[in-house]
């Protein structure tokens, strides 16, 4: 009975103190900016986004999906392209976007023409 209170209390004592560590980085988080890219309604049914940020994919987007996260301020590249690859794209679409704190910037993924996704600012 004694070795069960023990693993308890070590329990809560590790749950409290990462509650307590955790509550700095929220505090940072308001320096942040929040993406946000939505999927277009009539993207198509079989393909998914890949979202990419400064050259690492973050995200698959599916149908009725979207992708929302925060951002550290300053310069940054978003780059699209669909899966399966089509129309024998060779690169993803890319868009450049300067991120200030605290703002929220929304993206919706749309066939720009026949060939290609795109990012289009909301």
């Amino acid at each position: 009975m004694k070795t069960i209170n023990s693993v308890l209390i070590a329990g809560i004592l590790l749950v409290t103190q990462s509650l307590r560590a955790d509550t700095p980085i929220q505090a940072r988080s308001a320096d942040n900016a929040r993406l946000i890219v939505n999927r277009s309604a009539d993207f198509g049914v079989e393909e998914s986004i890949n979202l990419a940020v400064d050259g690492v994919q973050v995200a698959v987007i599916g149908i009725n999906q979207n992708y929302d996260a925060t951002l550290p301020p300053g310069k940054h590249l978003l780059s699209v392209s669909t899966n399966p690859r089509t129309y024998g794209q060779d690169s993803p679409n890319q868009i450049s976007v300067n991120v200030e704190p605290g703002k929220t910037y929304t993206f919706t993924a749309v066939w720009d023409d026949s060939e290609r996704a795109t990012l289009v600012e909301d």
